[in-house]
């Protein structure tokens, strides 16, 4: 929380302000952190279909927006959403995102899910009508080359 504090000190934009993706934890640091952000319109994140009541709760109270992860499936980023606007969070403040692990299931398909979403928000239905993020750097570390030592793979660099 004291490190979100003095960022925003220091900036006058908003922040993606991400957890760990470990619920519990999550659950416990955003709790510091929300507040401390309050009115800042941050966009914090993530909720998946089982962790989803206490940030939605923070967003909503505090005046963030939230950032709703499922894997690159649209029915559950449909209820990642549903889930979310049953709590009450008003899906304007509401960014999707499909989890892709590392884009292993190619990127083909990871585009033409996304592709998709788009275009069923675009035809007017109302959970899919959020903006889309993709997490690229986070995505690319998660990939086997990247973790490739020089030893392994000798001038790679």
């Amino acid at each position: 929380a004291e490190t979100v504090e003095d960022v925003l000190d220091a900036t006058s934009l908003p922040l993606i302000i991400w957890g760990s993706g470990e619920d519990e934890k999550d659950n416990e640091v955003f709790t510091r952190v929300s507040p401390v952000a309050a009115g800042e319109n941050c966009l914090l994140g993530t909720i998946t279909e089982d962790n989803y009541r206490t940030l939605s709760a923070l967003s909503q109270a505090d005046g963030h927006k939230i950032v709703a992860e499922s894997p690159v499936d649209i029915n559950i980023a449909k209820q990642v959403n549903t889930l979310a606007l049953d709590v009450g969070f008003d899906l304007e403040n509401l960014v999707i995102f499909p989890d892709s692990p590392a884009l292993g299931y190619g990127i083909e398909y990871v585009y033409s899910i996304m592709e998709r979403t788009r275009l069923a928000g675009l035809k007017g239905d109302r959970l899919m009508a959020q903006p889309i993020l993709a997490n690229i750097g986070g995505e690319v570390w998660g990939t086997k080359e990247a973790k490739i030592s020089e030893a392994e793979m000798p001038g790679w660099g």
